[in-house]
């Protein structure tokens, strides 16, 4: 099994979640988050028109999808297809190894509890 985490700006993420509702996940975790990237932060205007100002982090979402090692190659590409519009500093993808896991209401363990 393989943990894939993925930033990506907050403005995907519908598009992102559609594109693996395709792929019948056992499920998707995701989170806002904010980050320094390569992609330049929007300017932003006071609410007195005072005022722009640059933020220091641009929002983001970071989804979480634990997956059978067969579907990696599928999830992948399909955050890639729906995010990636060929930019440097769009987000990035990382991808790790999980020894176990547990579902807490059925008590299944391992592939079977994703």
């Amino acid at each position: 099994m393989k943990k894939i985490e993925a930033v990506v700006p907050s403005a995907r993420l519908d598009r992102t979640f559609s594109a693996l509702k395709e792929l019948n996940l056992g499920g998707i975790t995701y989170y806002d988050s904010k980050g320094q990237g390569q992609i330049p932060r929007p300017e932003m205007h006071s609410g007195r028109g005072t005022g722009t100002y640059r933020p220091e982090f641009n929002v983001n979402a970071t989804i979480v999808i634990v997956a059978k090692d067969a579907m990696v190659t599928k999830v992948v590409d399909k955050i890639l297809e729906s995010t990636s519009s060929g930019l440097a500093g769009e987000g990035k993808i990382f991808i790790s190894d999980v020894d176990d896991v547990l579902d807490i209401g059925s008590k299944q363990r391992g592939e079977s509890a994703i």
